[in-house]
């Protein structure tokens, strides 16, 4: 066993108790009356209070918990959209066997789209909702209201997008 730090301490502790005794037992004298400042010294006081009432004030950004789990949500639902929208990426066999390229052409009459066109589109939202996802995750920790107020609108440009995707393909 190891009594090394205890001999130090038997060795320091009494020089460490004898120092703080004298210095409790040595009143500290108090001044009857605080020395009156020179002349000199006043008109130079007043521009270091001046320097001291500027303040300066940083920009206010709301951090909440509650702000930072919704977005958190937002970004679990998106992935989960992501997944699934990959999935779509892939045509099976019977989707291309129905939708064929050639037989979407002589029954564009009836609407519906080829298997690539799908796929594209597929893409084109993947895409899409990884944007979301990336300016979702900067809004979590923004520099400043202004790059959150940009964010913001990126983000409702990125929406509207994919609405007006969303509306071509129905």
């Amino acid at each position: 066993m190891n009594h090394l730090p205890f001999r130090r301490l038997l060795a320091v502790g009494p020089a460490l108790v004898s120092l703080v005794l004298t210095a409790a037992e040595t009143p500290a004298k108090a001044p009857d009356k605080p020395p009156a400042p020179p002349a000199a010294a006043a008109p130079a006081a007043l521009p270091a209070t001046a320097a001291a009432s500027e303040v300066f004030e940083l920009p206010k950004v709301e951090v909440t918990a509650r702000r930072i789990r919704e977005l958190d949500r937002m970004i679990r639902r998106l992935e989960k959209s992501i997944a699934r929208e990959k999935k779509r990426m892939k045509a099976g066999e019977l989707d291309r066997a129905l939708n064929n390229a050639k037989l979407a052409e002589a029954a564009a009459i009836f609407g519906g789209n080829s298997t690539d066109h799908l796929a594209a589109v597929a893409a084109s939202r993947v895409r899409l909702m990884e944007t979301e996802r990336d300016l979702l995750t900067d809004m979590k920790q923004p520099r400043s209201l202004e790059e959150l107020a940009m964010l913001e609108k990126e983000l409702e440009k990125i929406r509207a997008m994919q609405r007006e995707l969303d509306q071509v393909r129905r």
